[in-house]
This record gives structure tokens, sequence and C-alpha cells, in this order.
């Protein structure tokens, strides 16, 4: 049970509050972004995933009566690509929807897929104004024949783009997502009978026939949910779709095409009809003329029918004139016989009344017409002519007041002066009958006359009104006909507006159908005449969710249509279901629509050829031509490699390879320029390389198609592979014919009945060897295109049963995003190909509720906090145990996704959890450094300050206790030490001893030693406790050196300090410390009282290590170690010098152990001390042989080499060679026997 301080319990509780920040900051989605990376990373740890084609070998699905296909569909990607963009015809946007209908009948027909998907929004809004509409439709009919003959099997991309197709706003329909989260509603929607509806294709890529709508959708927008970057990560699986939306758009599609779809269905109905039209108006057109013509003739026999009139009131008013005269003479000539005496008055009024008379008779005197008309119209004439005097007099007048006008007024008034002298000489004429007297014969012809033009008049008139009658009833005949001719016109043409399309249509509701009518008058209700062409009724609502393009694509797949889908649990669950019921599909689904996508790939794999040809391009374009010649090489060395058979190491056999593959002879005459090692010649271009190698790549499938990932390839490589079939087929064909006309008998079979009837004719069997050539010739050309095809045919054989979505991969399409696996951004198909993987291959992100995510923040915190304020054994190793949970519990988690799929809560407790962990060691190392101070103010004047240090680091108080532990013991005492005692007062010999114990300290210190305590003068310490050291062996001999030649510093300072050692001058200026050190297993730990104890060693081996130190006097040494510790400071490092001194058994002890002297580090060692130590041990040699004679005389050399020597080294009164020496004498004198093992048993301490 950890047991905590004061100070430790108070940190851990704070340290509590850090997850629940956590916790709020996760809850509040401040963490989205954090753990959407961790999955990301988990991915990316996870790998790759290919697709698991294998498996539909044995998991087949059932999908028509006699067809079955992998449960997990193979997904293959084609790409509208750069490459794509380039090719001739392809243009600019928009494009040309026969190029996409291309290269699908190439992939179905071709390639057997079993679904295309387009990622195209084929919307009439994607269609550019700029595009005539004729243009359009015949565009648009290019993938409507797509349609016809795939229906099931083609999906065309829709969007929820916020702009709504134009047909559709009748039905009010919003083209904005409807997404639960953003609060659509669809008991809302059915209220209001308004449903959302996608931005969609339309007539003729969608349909009607047979009752059912022919052209499945499906939606590719991926609107940002829970999005924290540019990836798509989450996609809905369905939008509610259902009202009136998608029949006023088919019906809407269809009426703005019918201008120019009927003139091409109805070509022959529309030429017959235009060839009865044109009788029709022929007819029409003669019946005008005859009309015109009778009009005419009606018109001019009621003008002379109106002038005969006129001429005949004339008549007849001057014949009642005439009478009225002839009455007034007859009652004057009667008044004048009554009253002769009134003959002056009377007479000359007879006169004037005769006169008058013969005036009105003398213009019956001719009948000719026309001179009657004349002579009865100068009365007009006079008139008329006072009436032109009035307007010459008028523009007279106004010529002199505008001169200006004389070029228009002067041709006005010339014309009216000669009319008037054209009328006054027509009344010059007339003025002869003025006053003419007539006789009696004349008078009574001129009545005879006037009778006779009334009668025959009155007849005329009579004739003429008869005509007239004739006429008008002629011309209503006429009339009748024209209009039944003209309402046949009508009827034909409007028939053919109908039949061309351009008659005015409208679309209605009646009943449950929307129809598609031509235009009813005003005010007519009725279901008026449905348009004569398919489709024109539809169902007006259509009860269908719209799907997302990777769902509808499984649908297709499977041959599926909605009703194999069911939303379950109130929107949780996603379930779809085969033909047979079984589940195909079952997934949760987030906010009722959303599924995490999983990716299992980059888009693309790395493929050398598309790199060294970046390169390539990067090198040409910046002028690099050096560079750009250096790898060409390479290019074609890489891709004659792809084609199958062909090994190519070296560049010399480039040329030759590419003439045996085949390939044109000016693609290898540009290939031997680029390979060309003169440089000063003309270098070809980026462009000519790319011929050179699109030449080659003929020869393989593209690798990328090959890849167990995402297989893809260009819309180009379809529609060349396409090509090249045909032509091969072609040319098959043509060899197949030429090789059996060859073998028949009108060529090889005539050559050998001539050669039958002429054996040796020689012409004949040149003849037939020739024919032989042909046909060998022949078959073997038959052989390598038959080879072609069959690369074609597995070209697309690699589509077979696939889902192939169609989509933009250049950059300009701005259809882009990067995925987990891509940083940058890649065409945003591969999120409807990752979608469709997850979906089959039952490989769903699946994440725990955000309670569990909590929980788990909230264990891991409390297990750093715990850990952060442990201060016990080991605290170090603990703490550090805490960041190696959290990484054991990072690589759980990703692990655990590895495996299942789960994504383990990682970002809010690991981020909690190093909060914690570093927030805690933080408290703890301020409460450390408080508790640190306090043992030091306690214990730091009598422990060592490593023990203090130990204290603070095991969080405990100390107590009493030891362990054992290989440590290295190391004692020293300062020679003749009570001779100082006795001559230093204590003042001084507290002051030596403290600059002595000082230095000699810090040395052990700096060393990494151990202080165990201070004995007087003597030093005790240890070194490998505490802290364990793996050189504490080295350390201690090494501290042995350095301790004695800073001794003989100190003693060159005492000798210059005379005055301030006194009398003791001589004794502390030849100071000399002995040092021992023993290596092995000990007894460490706190000893003493319960009140009062010390970090101290005991054990045999400390007692060990004392006695060397003790005994090195008898050696005349300084310093003297034991053989275990030479041993294991020589395993550290070999830089020590050391001489074997003697195997002794020391007081105490039965066991003898070999002691050592360290002389010195080598590098240091003077060529004299060398040499002494080499004397010294053939001395050593020839004792333990009982050579005492060989033996002293090498001690005696060693002895003159000595680095101490009486007498030179202060304070030295003896050394090894000379102990060795006097130990010489003692064996010769008194031999030890034959049985001596060389051990010296020493009788003191």
């Amino acid at each position: 049970m950890i047991k905590l301080s004061k100070e430790s319990q108070i940190t851990f509780m704070t340290l509590l509050l850090i997850p629940f920040v956590w916790i709020l900051l996760n809850h509040l989605g401040y963490l989205d972004f954090l753990n959407t990376k961790t999955l990301d990373w988990r991915m990316q740890f996870r790998g790759e995933i290919p697709q698991q084609l294998e498996q539909g070998l044995n998991d087949q699905v059932m999908v028509e009566e006699n067809k079955s296909v992998p449960r997990i569909p193979k997904v293959t990607y084609v790409n509208f690509d750069a490459a794509t963009l380039s090719m001739d015809g392809v243009g600019e946007r928009p494009w040309d929807r026969a190029f996409f209908r291309d290269t699908a009948l190439a992939l179905m027909e071709r390639g057997n897929a079993r679904v295309l998907s387009f990622d195209f929004g084929f919307t009439p809004k994607s269609m550019s104004s700029m595009v005539p509409e004729e243009n359009s439709y015949r565009s648009d009919s290019a993938m409507g024949e797509l349609i016809k003959k795939f229906p099931n099997q083609v999906v065309l991309g829709c969007l929820y783009s916020g702009v709504p197709t134009p047909f559709v706003k009748p039905a009010g329909a919003s083209a904005f997502p409807p997404l639960f989260h953003d609060g659509f509603s669809i008991e809302a929607s059915m209220e209001a009978g308004k449903f959302h509806y996608p931005e969609s294709p339309t007539y003729p890529l969608i349909n009607y026939a047979d009752g059912k709508y022919l052209g499945r959708l499906g939606s590719f927008t991926v609107p940002p949910f829970r999005a924290v970057d540019e990836i798509p990560r989450w996609v809905p699986l369905w939008f509610p779709a259902r009202g009136k939306a998608h029949a006023y758009n088919l019906l809407g599609g269809k009426q703005s095409k019918l201008s120019f779809e009927l003139p091409v269905d109805n070509a022959k109905q529309i030429n017959e009809l235009k060839s009865e039209i044109q009788k029709n108006s022929s007819a029409k057109s003669l019946s005008q003329k005859n009309l015109s013509a009778g009009a005419q003739a009606l018109s001019k026999n009621n003008e002379e029918e109106i002038k005969l009139e006129n001429k005949l009131k004339k008549v007849i008013l001057h014949g009642e004139k005439i009478k009225n005269l002839k009455n007034v003479i007859s009652n004057l000539k009667q008044t004048l016989d009554e009253n002769p005496s009134l003959s002056t008055v009377m007479e000359p009024q007879i006169n004037n009344t005769v006169n008058e008379l013969n005036t009105h008779l003398a213009i019956f005197l001719d009948l000719d017409s026309e001179t009657i008309a004349k002579k009865l119209s100068r009365i007009e004439l006079v008139q008329e002519l006072a009436a032109l005097e009035e307007e010459i007099k008028t523009f007279t007048t106004t010529l002199k007041a505008n001169p200006a006008l004389e070029a228009v007024i002067k041709v006005q008034l010339d014309a009216r002066v000669q009319k008037r002298e054209k009328i006054q000489i027509e009344i010059d004429g007339l003025d002869k009958f003025v006053g003419q007297v007539l006789s009696s014969n004349e008078t009574e012809e001129a009545a005879k006359n006037l009778s006779k033009l009334i009668s025959d008049s009155q007849n005329d008139l009579k004739n003429l009104a008869s005509k007239g009658s004739e006429l008008t009833q002629s011309l209503t005949i006429i009339r009748g006909e024209l209009d039944s001719i003209s309402k046949r016109q009508v009827e034909l043409n409007s028939q053919l507006n109908q039949l061309q399309g351009l008659a005015n249509t409208e679309i209605i509701e009646s009943n449950d159908t929307l129809r598609l009518i031509y235009q009813r008058k005003e005010g007519d209700r009725s279901k008026g005449t449905l348009v004569n062409s398919f489709p024109n009724e539809v169902p007006l609502n259509r009860d269908r969710n719209m799907y997302t393009l990777g769902v509808e694509s499984l649908l297709a797949y499977y041959g599926l249509d909605s009703s194999s889908v069911e939303i379950l649990e109130d929107g949780k669950r996603f379930v779809m279901k085969g033909k047979e019921g079984e589940t195909l599909v079952n997934c949760s689904l987030t906010e009722k629509q959303f599924i995490e996508v999983n990716w299992f790939s980059k888009w693309t794999e790395e493929i050398i050829e598309k790199k060294l040809m970046m390169d390539a391009k990067r090198a040409y374009g910046a002028e690099d031509y050096s560079t750009y010649l250096d790898l060409v090489p390479s290019i074609l060395i890489t891709f004659l490699n792809r084609v199958d058979g062909l090994v190519v190491n070296e560049a010399t056999d480039l040329i030759e390879e590419m003439k045996n593959l085949g390939l044109e002879a000016n693609l290898i005459q540009k290939s031997e320029l680029l390979l060309n090692k003169d440089r000063t010649l003309e270098v070809p271009s980026f462009d000519q390389l790319s011929q050179i190698v699109e030449g080659i790549a003929y020869y393989f499938i593209p690798p990328s198609l090959e890849s167990p990932y995402n297989p893809m390839c260009g819309m180009r490589d379809v529609l060349q592979n396409a090509k090249f079939q045909d032509q091969v087929n072609s040319t098959i064909s043509l060899l197949e014919e030429k090789i059996e006309f060859l073998e028949g008998p009108d060529a090889m079979g005539k050559i050998n009945q001539a050669l039958q009837a002429q054996p040796e004719n020689q012409a004949f069997l040149d003849k037939r060897m020739e024919v032989e050539n042909a046909i060998a010739a022949n078959k073997d050309n038959l052989a390598k295109q038959t080879e072609e095809l069959s690369r074609i045919d597995e070209f697309f054989a690699c589509f077979e049963n696939a889902i192939v979505l169609i989509g933009p991969e250049e950059k300009t399409f701005q259809d882009l995003a990067p995925t987990p696996f891509d940083s940058a951004s890649v065409p945003k198909v591969s999120v409807h190909g990752n979608l469709i993987k997850t979906l089959t291959n039952d490989r769903f992100i699946s994440r725990y509720p955000k309670e569990f995510d909590h929980a788990a923040t909230l264990i891991i915190c409390l297990i750093m906090a715990l850990l952060s304020v442990y201060q016990g054994n080991r605290a170090s190793l603990v703490q550090a145990l805490g960041i190696v949970l959290l990484v054991a519990y990072v690589y759980f988690g990703f692990f655990t996704f590895e495996k299942t799929q789960v994504v383990w809560p990682i970002a809010a407790p690991v981020c909690a959890g190093l909060s914690t962990s570093f927030i805690g060691l933080a408290a703890m190392v301020v409460i450390e450094q408080k508790a640190k101070g306090r043992l030091k103010g306690m214990f730091g004047s009598y422990v060592s300050a490593d023990l203090v240090e130990q204290m603070v680091d095991s969080g405990e108080e100390p107590s009493l206790g030891g362990e054992e532990t290989a440590i290295t013991a190391f004692f020293s005492d300062v020679q003749a030490f009570s001779s100082f005692s006795e001559l230093l007062t204590p003042t001084g010999l507290v002051d030596l001893m403290n600059e002595y114990l000082t230095a000699m300290t810090n040395i052990l210190q700096e060393e990494r030693g151990t202080l165990d305590k201070y004995i007087g003068d003597a030093i005790v310490a240890m070194y490998g406790a505490p802290i364990p050291m793996d050189d504490h062996a080295y350390q201690s001999v090494r501290t042995a050196l350095l301790m004695q030649e800073r001794q003989l510093e100190l003693r060159d300072k005492w000798a210059l300090e005379e005055e301030k050692w006194g009398k003791c001058h001589g004794l502390v200026s030849k100071m000399q410390t002995r040092i021992g050190c023993n290596t092995g297993t000990a007894t460490v730990g706190n000893m003493g009282a319960l009140d009062r104890f010390n970090y101290t060693m005991m054990g045999d081996m400390v007692n060990l290590a004392a006695r060397c130190e003790s005994g090195a006097k008898a050696y005349g040494a300084y310093i003297m170690i034991t053989e275990e510790t030479k041993i294991a400071s020589e395993q550290m490092r070999n830089d020590i010098a050391f001489r074997y001194l003697d195997k002794i058994v020391v007081k105490g002890r039965s066991q003898p152990v070999a002691m050592y002297e360290p002389t010195g580090f080598m590098s240091a060692l003077t060529q004299e001390t060398q040499d002494c130590l080499d004397c010294f041990q053939s001395g050593i040699d020839k004792y333990l042989t009982q050579d005492w004679d060989g033996a002293l005389k090498m001690f005696e050399k060693a002895k003159e080499l000595e680095p101490n020597r009486p007498g030179v080294t202060p304070g030295v009164k003896d050394n090894p060679s000379m102990i060795l020496i006097d130990r010489c004498h003692v064996m010769k004198e008194n031999p030890p026997g034959d049985d001596w093992d060389g051990v010296y048993v020493m009788t003191s301490k």
C-alpha cells in the first residue's frame, strides 16, 4: 500500500482536478482535431489494406437469375487525368459527353464492368451558356444512349449545391442537403409537401419507360460533418428525397429538349407533312388567285355599274331638264299667244329658253358614249378648272414666299398648269355646243336619241347587276374553299410545329401524375393533350430516397433497388439486403445519416516511371539538358522492363530491344538522338520523349491498373485500348482472309496443279516458294496480332465485374482533398471508393461513447497522479513507469485499431495523463526540494550528502537496516599521525586536518565516492553505494592515485609555510598517507541506534580493506589493494599500472590474498618507473621459485629505480624493493621448503 506524506496527499487531490478540465475540453469539442489526428496516425500505423478479392472465389452473391458476383466488389478507378485532357478532340469545358459515353461503353462492353459510377455532375448548370443548346442536347443524348443501354448499371453523380435544377422550381424543392443534425425533419417536409432535391442530370440522361424510371442517381456531396481539416472523413449514406421534384426535373428536361429531339425522331413524318403543306399551299395560292381575279371582275363590274348609274342619272336629269324647258317654252308661247302685247317681253324669254333647250338637246345629237360623257361633264370640267386655278394661285404665292422650296413646289405647280391647259382645251371643244341652233329634225332626233340612251342604259344597268350577282356568288364559293384550305393549313402547321417540337407546351399536375401537354387555351382546365413523345406522363410523387454515390453503386452492383435498403432503429442502423434476403451491409449511423469512412490506402503507389518522367520534365523545363539526357536511359530501361518477358539492364541494348519490340521507325530515330552522347546535337523535346514511352507503354498494362490497393488508369488508356482492339481485330480478319486465300484453290491450289503437270518448272517452283513465304509471313504477323489482342483483352479483363469509379484527377478540376495517407490533395472520388470498401469489408470504425472516453481519462489521470506523487523506493523508476504506461496505453490503442478498427480513446486520456504527470512531477520537485532542505538541515552535519540525497529520493525518513551490495571499500590514514598530535597545537592540528581532509574529500566526491566517516586523520569511504556503480573498483583506485598526487601538492605548499607550522614544519612537509582498497560484497545501510545511526558498511571485505591500508606499511607501499580490486578495475579501464606485492594471509583471516600496488597512471609513468616495475616483477618471479639470489639481484636493481626512496622522497623510510630484499635474506637463511606456495603470513595488523 502506498503511503503518502501530507504534501503528497494535497498534491494528489489537486491533480485530480486536471482530468475534469480535459473531460470538459473534450466534451465541448476542443480536442476534436487531436482525436481525429490520432485516428489518422492509427491508420498509418495499421498500414494500407489491399482489396480482398480472393474472398470472392467462395463468397458469391446472386444478382440475376443465372449470375453471381463476389460479395466484396473490386473497386477500380478510371481518371480524367492530364493525359486524357491533352487528347485530340477533348477540347475545353464543358466536354462533349459523347467522350464519356465512349469510355463507358468500352468499359461495359469490352471490359464487362459491373457498375460505372460518374463522379461528375452532368447537370444543366454544368453546361456552359456559351454552348449552343443544340450541341448541349446532342451531348446529353450521347449519355442518354448509355443509360438506355445500361439503365441499372450506370450511376450518374448529383450534388446538393444549394442551386436547384431550373426545372424543379414549381415543386419548391431546396437543393441544400437535408441533414438531420441541421434540423431537417421528414415529418415537416411531408406536411409542407416539399422535399430537398439535388442539382441533378435531367432528360435524356434520366428517363421513364415501361412504368419505371431509368438512370440511377448518386450524390457525391460530402458535407463538412465533424470536420477539423480538409480531409473528408464522414459521409452521409442517404438523404430523404421524396416528393414531386424528380418528376418535374424529368419532364422539365424533356420539355426543354423537344425542339431538338422531335425533329430527329419525326423526320419522316415531318417530310411527309411538309409535302402535304406544300400541296395545300399551292391550292391556297390558286384559290387566292381565283378569288383575286373574281374580286377584280366584280369590282370592275361594280365600277361600270356605278358609272352607268351616274351617267343614267345625268341623262335623266338632262331629259327632265329638256322636258321642263319644253314645258316652259310651251307655257311662254301660250302666254304670248294669249297676250300678244307681251311679245316684247316674252319673245326674248322664249328665245333664251329655246337656246338653252337646244344646248341640252345638242348633247344627244351624237350617241357616241364618250362624246356624250364629255358633253355631260363640261360643267364638272368647269368646276375642276376653277379649283385648279385656285391651287395654281396658292403654289405661285408659296413659291414667291419660299424660293428655297422651288425644287419641290415647281414640279407640282408645273403639273397643275399642264392639267389646267388640258382641261381648258376640253372645255373649248365642248363650247361649240353652247348656243347651238337645232332644226326641228335635229331636235326630234336628239329627243329620240335621249330616249334611246335612257333605255339602253337601263338595260345595260340590269345586265351589270345580273353579272355582279353571278360574280358575288362565285366569290362566295371561292372564299369557302379558301377558308377550308386555310383551316387545313393551320392544322398542318400545328402538326408540323408539334412534330418539330416548336409547339407551345406546359406541364400540369393531374391526379397522381405529372403531364407534359400542348398548351391549353386560356381558361381551359382540362387534362389537355399529351405531347406526342415519350415520356410525357410520369408519377407525380417518387417515394425513393437519394443515396450517396458509393451506396448507389453497391445497389447497382448487387442488382438491387431502394426497397433493399432499410433504415432501422429510428435512424441508427443502415441495412442492405440481397435478393435472397441475405444481409450485405449492416452498419450503424451517426446523426441518422453519417458513417465514418475507413481509409484503406493512399491514392496511388509511387511508380518509378512516373517519378522519372516528372524529373525529366522538370529538368527539361529548367533547360538542364544534361540532367534531362542523363535520365533518358533509366526511363527507357524502366519502361521496357515492364513488357512481359523483356529484361533490359544496359543502355547499349535499348535501341535493339526497341526495334525487336516493333516500335515505329520515327520513335527509334528519336530514341537514338536522346541516347546519343554527343551533347552538341539538338536535344529532342520532352514531348518527343513522351511519345517514345507511350509507344513502349502500348505493350504492357499500366502498372497502376495492377495495384492491389487502388487499381486505376486514365480514360485515355481505355479509349486507346478500345481503338487498338478494333484495329487489331480488323488486322486479324484481313490476315486470316489473306492466309485462307493463299492456302486456297485460287493461289496455292493452282500452283500445285501446275506443278503436277510440270514438276520441274522453275517458275512454278519459285512462285510456290513466294506464296509459302507470304503465308509464313502472314501467319507470323497473325501470331503477333493475336498476342497484342491478348494483351488488350488482359487490359480490359482488369475491369471485369468491377465497380468502376470515373472521376476527375487533374488539378484544374479543383475536386481534390488530402487523405489520412496522402498529405497532398488527391481526387475526392477516392472517398466513395473507400466508402464502398468500408461497407463491404465490414471494417467499420467503431467508437466508444464519450462517457467511456471520460472514464478512461479519469482512470489514466488517477494512475498518473499516484505514480507522480510516489516518494518511496525507486521513485524515479516508478515515475518513469508512468510514462511507459502511457506509451503502452497509446500502443494498445493503436494495436486495438489495427486488429479490430475500434477507436480506443487516446487523445484526452494521454493529454490528461501527461499534464497530470508533468504537473505532479513539478509539484513533487518543489516538495522534494523542501524535503531535501529539511533533511539536509536535520542530517547534513553528520550524514553524508549522498545519504541525504537517497533519503530524499526514497521519500522515507531514515531507518535502520541494510542490504548486501557489491562495493569497493576505501581506507586512508596519515603516516605517523601521533607525532602530529604531539607536536602541533590543537588549533594547528585542526587547521592541518581540515585542509588535508577537505582536499582529500573533494577528490573523493569528485570521483563519486561516498564518505562513510572520518576517524581522526583516517578517511573511511565506499564506492558503489548508495548509488550503484559499475566502475566502483576503478574509481577507488583512481581516487587513491589522485589523493597521492594532491598530497604531493600539499607538501610543496606546506614546505613554503615554515612560519605557520613552526617546529612541526619538517614533519608537516613530509606527511604521507597510506591507502587500502578491497572489492567485494558488503552489507550497506543505516546502522546504529534507533534514534542515532549512520549510513555505513560492514562485512569481512571491509575489514580486509582496512588491513590493506595498515598492511601497506609492511611493504613500504602507500597504496595497497587486493587482487579483486585490481581485476575489477582493469575490466573497466586499463590505464593504471599495478605491481604484484605479495600473497599474504592477514591477521584474523585464514585465506591468502594477493596484494597489488597501483603505481600510477600509465600515461604519466616515467621510463625509470617502468624499468623499476619490470625489475621488480622479475624479482617476484624468481622469489616465488625460491631463486633467492636471482631475486635479490633484481630487487636491488629495482630499489635504485623506486619512485619513493628514503632520503629522496619526503617521509619515506622504505619501499617494496627494500622490504623484499630483507625478505629474501630471511628466506635464504631459513628456506620455507619445497611445498611453499609463496604465501606470507602477517602477524600484525
